[in-house]
């Protein structure tokens, strides 16, 4: 092409010098634009892995914003079984702290699933039911981020005012939620704990562990205080206490 351009000058009149500087402007276009074109796919080929970079980034933080636990659910009777739900209030972990938890939970299909939906799949379940007795106490404990927290507290209020057993709903912060993992305990046997230590300090995590909740809510009892506020008609009551100011945690969840 640059060979063509040179003789194609030759055919035209005029001084040497301006040819000649024609030829070397004309040139040195060429070899931009040849340039140009040759560093196309390189640079096309940079574009495409920065695009794919970025859609990895998102497409990551997408997933932990998904699968990043907000709000927890734990049902407790003797069984004792906690729900970790995502901000789309759907199970994305399901967490048994006692072996007859892990007997209710072993074949039931529950993350992936609305919190509501997810409670009558327990509370329902045959091996659940065989710990559902009249003298039975069938506490569920939400910790929620301020945002979820109504919702949720209506929706396992509905769902324990229909279950025809003694229950009741009990909300707590979300400062207590580490604490009791630590403790090797559900959200709602850490927060009966914590009433209970009050008016007898010798109690420890571990003795709380091997109770159910009608032992424990027995002997917060006999000790003048009585936090069952369940209709004796199978109601639903919702305590909205806080955590006593020695055990009182705020925490913020973005």
């Amino acid at each position: 092409m640059a060979g063509k351009i040179h003789n194609a000058f030759d055919n035209i009149k005029a001084n040497s010098q301006l040819k000649q500087a024609t030829k070397q402007f004309i040139s040195e276009k060429y070899n931009d634009k040849t340039l140009l074109v040759r560093r196309r796919p390189v640079l096309q080929k940079r574009f495409a892995i920065i695009c794919m970079a970025l859609i990895i980034v998102a497409g990551v933080n997408g997933y932990l914003w998904v699968k990043t636990p907000v709000s927890y659910i734990s049902i407790d009777v003797n069984p004792s079984i906690e729900l970790a739900l995502n901000r789309f209030d759907r199970v994305v972990s399901v967490t048994a702290y006692n072996s007859e938890g892990e007997e209710v939970i072993k074949d039931l299909p529950l993350k992936g699933k609305i919190y509501t939906s997810a409670i009558d799949t327990i509370v329902e379940s045959k091996t659940m039911n065989i710990y559902l007795t009249e003298n039975s106490e069938l506490i569920f404990t939400i910790a929620a981020q301020s945002s979820h927290e109504s919702k949720i507290n209506t929706g396992v209020k509905n769902r324990c005012g229909h279950t025809g057993h003694n229950s009741q709903s009990v909300t707590t912060d979300t400062g207590i939620v580490q604490d009791a993992h630590n403790c090797g305990l559900s959200i709602g046997k850490y927060y009966a704990y914590l009433q209970l230590v009050q008016y007898d300090d010798t109690i420890t995590t571990d003795d709380c562990h091997n109770m159910s909740m009608s032992e424990i809510q027995r002997l917060i009892t006999g000790h003048g205080h009585n936090t069952d506020n369940t209709d004796t008609n199978n109601g639903c009551s919702s305590d909205n206490s806080c955590i006593t100011e020695g055990h009182h945690h705020e925490e913020n969840h973005e």
